[in-house]
């Protein structure tokens, strides 16, 4: 087993991303604090400032809690959030400017930029291993451009800082477009691509690490988002030609705590379930594990509100059968419901859900039913089941998408989307036009890809999310929340960004 990449962070270093106003008659310099100028200076420090940009990853307002459960899961079509104030007001379609939820995140993600700014600005002067220098700015434009695509799906318009921040200036940044945002998280993945080994191994054989297989999969995710379907095509193809990955045998080994990192992740989240930490972002002994358990299991097994799924995400599942005349296997392995020998945890579902909660749909994707509920005490943030940033099914997917734009219907397309059903014994798709097979990997992908926080960006960028949400009110029955277009495809900018930022404007509605 492959060691993991040690994002726990013993120094304070992101204090080397602050800097002080002082005036021109009297400079002060901490002696105990590091500056660039004094950091920036061995192999050990382009390490170190390298672990600070992975840092923010799997803490609780990362990936740990706060942008899964409440921002990526919630506010697509197949969640039904309930409300709770500062909680659910994303996914209620409720959420202002001034919510802590939000800034949370938005202060993480430009943590990451700000630190892998350093990193690409500081360590080419430093005399080192030059292939490891390579790798290490290899990554560190991988985990920018990562950073800016959830940025862009996430606020569409904001800040892109490209550049070390050295005064005053270089913080007071205007709103980018986003075309000019993608511009830049395309022109980072082709530099990780071509800066990362292309064998397959994570750079210091650490999983978790930015690798090839990851830049090229984002840059043709990248191409995809902005429907330039040719470059797409290439850059998925050249991930599925490298026979690098493939789709595991079981579906559901991709969600479970036994396993992890298998070869149909692509990218995922390393968590390593240390239950001494504090609650926080980057920076000390914080959690950094999967916490967000609790915003999607069904509310009687949470103290949050949490959520239930769209009767539609069953119904899909339902409408067709294996080639062995059973149930679509990843129905059980996504949802829960009130079928025949259904458990909730260790109890029985038709025994515990009752009223209308025995006749809504839940999550099961991504539960640890070891637990008696999803709030155990002193352990409910430390289930360590990785969240899977990118798996190989998706590509698959993506791929015959953007296969199918370019060479409608082709057997190309269609053998890709085939490769994913035929895991689960799924009948082949055949003979279909390209509208016919456009609806067929959109579908495919909600049977695949339900709650791993892919659903609203497909619905943004297909253009297609005020009509779901206007056509289908009952979407946020359980709130009355209703979708305002131009408005809710994006969160609000923090309220305090803008207060202080003069150059900054808030997103249409807010």
């Amino acid at each position: 087993m492959k060691s993991k990449i040690n994002i726990f962070i013993v120094l304070a270093i992101s204090s080397l991303f602050t800097f002080i106003n002082c005036t021109d008659e009297l400079e002060l310099t901490n002696p105990n604090s590091p500056t660039p100028e004094s950091f920036w200076q061995t192999e050990e420090h382009a390490e170190g400032g390298l672990t600070a940009v992975y840092a923010p990853l799997p803490t609780i307002p990362m990936f740990g809690r706060i942008l899964v459960g409440i921002h990526l899961i919630h506010r697509s079509d197949i969640a039904n959030p309930f409300p709770q104030s500062n909680v659910n007001d994303a996914g209620a379609l409720q959420v202002r400017p001034e919510n802590p939820r939000v800034s949370e995140i938005y202060q993480e993600w430009y943590k990451m930029v700000a630190r892998a700014n350093q990193v690409i600005s500081r360590v080419p002067a430093i005399e080192m291993d030059a292939t490891r220098k390579q790798e290490i700015l290899g990554e560190a434009h991988f985990l920018r451009g990562f950073a800016y695509f959830y940025i862009v799906n996430l606020w569409g318009t904001s800040p892109l800082s490209l550049e070390e921040a050295v005064g005053l200036e270089d913080l007071f940044l205007p709103n980018s477009t986003i075309e000019q945002t993608y511009a830049a998280i395309i022109s980072d993945f082709k530099i990780a691509q071509a800066n990362l080994p292309q064998d397959g191994r994570p750079p210091k054989g650490e999983v978790g690490r930015a690798t090839w297989g990851a830049a090229t999969a984002f840059l043709g995710r990248s191409y995809l988002y902005t429907e330039d379907f040719p470059k797409a095509t290439v850059e998925l193809k050249k991930v599925m030609d490298s026979e690098i990955y493939e789709l595991n045998a079981n579906y559901n080994d991709n969600f479970i705590e036994e396993i992890s990192n298998t070869p149909e992740s692509i990218f995922e989240i390393q968590y390593d379930g240390n239950e001494t930490g504090g609650w926080g972002g980057s920076g000390g002994n914080v959690y950094r594990a999967q916490a967000w358990e609790a915003d999607v299991a069904p509310r009687n097994y949470s103290s949050q509100q949490s959520m239930s799924v769209n009767q539609w995400v069953l119904d899909l599942f339902l409408s067709e059968q294996t080639t062995e005349g059973t149930t679509d296997t990843r129905a059980k392995a996504t949802l829960l419901w009130n079928y025949p020998g259904a458990m909730i945890y260790q109890d029985a579902f038709a025994e515990t859900m009752l009223g209308d909660d025995l006749n809504r749909v839940w999550v099961r994707k991504y539960l640890n039913f070891r637990r008696e509920n999803s709030l155990t005490p002193g352990s409910w943030q430390g289930a360590t089941n990785n969240w899977k940033i990118f798996r190989y099914a998706d590509l698959l997917l993506m791929y015959a998408e953007a296969e199918n734009e370019v060479n409608g219907g082709s057997q190309a397309a269609i053998n890709a989307l085939n490769e994913v059903r035929d895991r689960v014994n799924m009948p082949n798709a055949s003979g279909l036009n390209q509208a016919q097979l456009r609806q067929n990997i959109r579908d495919e992908r909600v049977k695949e890809l339900a709650i791993e926080g892919n659903r609203f960006f497909d619905l943004n960028r297909w253009g297609i999310a005020a009509e779901r949400f206007g056509q289908n009110p009952e979407f946020r029955s359980n709130s009355q929340g209703v979708f305002v277009q131009g408005r809710d495809e994006y969160l609000p900018i923090p309220a305090q960004d803008v207060q202080s930022n003069p150059n900054l404007n808030q997103n249409q509605g807010y």
